[in-house]
């Protein structure tokens, strides 16, 4: 499955497609490279995509 994944990085906007699992290893992935990173993750939207579109 492929997600569209929005928000802000320590207050920097980013957009991102990753492929995962399911919407909860979605979410896991941000949340762990956000601790790896001690990074602020805010405003975070993930939404699934029916096709793949990196667009």
């Amino acid at each position: 499955m492929y997600f569209r994944v929005t928000g802000e990085w320590n207050g920097e906007p980013f957009n991102r497609v990753i492929e995962a699992e399911d919407i909860n290893d979605c979410y896991n992935h941000w949340m762990i490279w956000a601790q790896i990173a001690h990074a602020g993750v805010t405003n975070l939207r993930i939404e699934e995509l029916k096709e793949h579109q990196t667009a």
